[in-house]
């Protein structure tokens, strides 16, 4: 099922898209809930900058990942298993980014997370060059990808445990407006601290309850 956004960021915040995937791994099959969220004020900005594309370059998104078979048929809990799935759901995350034509970098970080209810949760940071249309930018690029009209952006995804299933959630954020467009770059207001913090607290305020998964025949 969808996962929404927290309350404090529904006022800034409404929702992009949404896509459904599944994915075999090894004996199981993942099923990915994914919805995409954009920042409500810069809308427009982000849409002159790339209107094409699925992800925009300031975006936050919710993830409901259901097992099946369950994992408690193995005798595993979802957090017992989180070293073995935050690998895997980075790579979702990885190969959905570069579906939408967003080239995924270096990684910034990679670490444990903990959360003010106790829950832990693995957290990656991806250095990643946001596509923009032809002629938004002039001259320069970044160091992730050769292409002029690219921006610098940076992408969080993160995983926790969820009852027998998992949850994943993160964002997109521009470091950098593009050169040689000022009017745009002035809508679309490039504040890396404060869309860092968006993302914190989705993290803080996301919901982890065990969510119901996909039923196994009798």
């Amino acid at each position: 099922m969808a996962i929404e956004l927290p309350p404090a960021l529904a006022d800034d915040w409404h929702r992009h898209g949404g896509r459904t995937d599944e994915r075999s791994l090894s004996l199981a099959t993942i099923t990915a809930e994914t919805t995409v969220f954009e920042h409500r004020p810069t809308a427009d900005a982000l849409e002159r900058l790339r209107d094409d594309g699925e992800i925009p370059a300031r975006s936050l998104f919710t993830v409901d990942l259901q097992l099946a078979p369950p994992l408690s048929v193995i005798g595993l809990s979802a957090a017992d298993a989180l070293e073995m799935a935050a690998p895997n759901a980075r790579e979702g995350f990885v190969e959905t980014l570069e579906a939408d034509g967003i080239v995924v970098g270096d990684e910034r970080a990679s670490e444990f997370i903990d959360r003010p209810d106790g829950s832990i949760g693995h957290l990656t940071v991806f250095e990643v060059a946001y596509p923009t249309d032809s002629g938004v930018a002039a001259d320069g690029g970044t160091d992730t990808d050769t292409d002029p009209t690219a921006i610098a952006a940076e992408a969080h995804v993160a995983v926790w445990p969820a009852g027998d299933a998992y949850v994943m959630a993160g964002g997109v954020l521009p470091l950098e407006a593009p050169d040689g467009a000022e009017v745009l770059a002035a809508a679309l207001d490039v504040d890396p601290a404060r869309d860092r913090e968006a993302i914190v607290d989705l993290f803080r305020g996301l919901e982890l309850e065990a969510r119901d998964g996909p039923t196994e025949p009798e």
